[in-house]
């Protein structure tokens, strides 16, 4: 592990190394996600939905986050180069799966029906398999965010964009197509939680984490609240 990898961050004579407030990020994911999944079990123990159903899945994957600690403890301790790599994998796999249940989700809400939910998540994660296998990581490269760096950085963007964008526009074609209001604001949730996750997979600045925790709390709370709303009256 290269030392120079990892930074500080100050706050007036206190200094915070780069991989403690790294590490209260995946905190925060795992907090996410226990609080998220709770709300979501407790909105909807008497209502289905299929957008919800995918983005449950999403919210898991946040929770993996802490796959990240484990890369980083087998770098520390300087453990094999083949598991560092593989729980990176498993890191972008957990990723991958997340973004494209996303996009399910977005999918199910502009029309498209498949009565098998388990069967279209079982494609989702072996697409995701697919990928994190094929993807190379770049073992003498350690982020600050305590993962190894995976390749082809700039075509991993470009999927974050353009799940964002879709699933967003699967929304909004939701509610233009039902005449359901509530589905613009479900739209806006996915923008508002999908900044707040950028913000704190990417930062380890402790005042960009927090802005992150609280968008992505907050998105996801309108995006629950209003489709619960929505699914009670159906």
């Amino acid at each position: 592990m290269k030392a120079n990898a990892f930074g500080s961050f100050r706050i007036g004579t206190t200094v915070f190394p780069s991989h403690y407030l790294a590490a209260a990020g995946i905190g925060l994911c795992a907090l996410y996600s226990a609080l998220v999944l709770g709300f979501i079990l407790y909105s909807f123990r008497k209502t289905v939905s299929s957008e919800i159903y995918f983005f449950s899945f999403w919210v898991l994957t946040v929770g993996l986050e802490v796959l990240r600690l484990s890369v980083f403890d087998l770098a520390a301790g300087g453990g094999s180069v083949y598991w560092q790599t593989a729980a990176t994998k498993a890191l972008l796999c957990a990723r991958y799966a997340g973004y494209l249940s996303l996009f399910a989700s977005g999918l199910y809400a502009a029309g498209f029906r498949n009565e098998k939910l388990g069967a279209s998540e079982a494609v989702i994660v072996a697409i995701s398999f697919g990928l994190a296998t094929a993807m190379p990581v770049d073992t003498g490269a350690f982020a600050p965010t305590l993962e190894l760096r995976a390749g082809y950085l700039g075509i991993n963007s470009i999927l974050v964009i353009v799940v964002a964008l879709v699933t967003v526009a699967d929304f909004l074609y939701a509610a233009h197509s039902t005449g359901e209001a509530a589905y613009r604001a479900v739209a806006l949730g996915v923008a508002i939680f999908l900044v707040g996750h950028r913000l704190l997979m990417t930062e380890w600045n402790p005042f960009g984490m927090i802005a992150g925790f609280v968008l992505l709390v907050a998105g996801s709370w309108l995006f629950v609240s209003r489709l619960h709303s929505y699914y009670l009256w159906q």
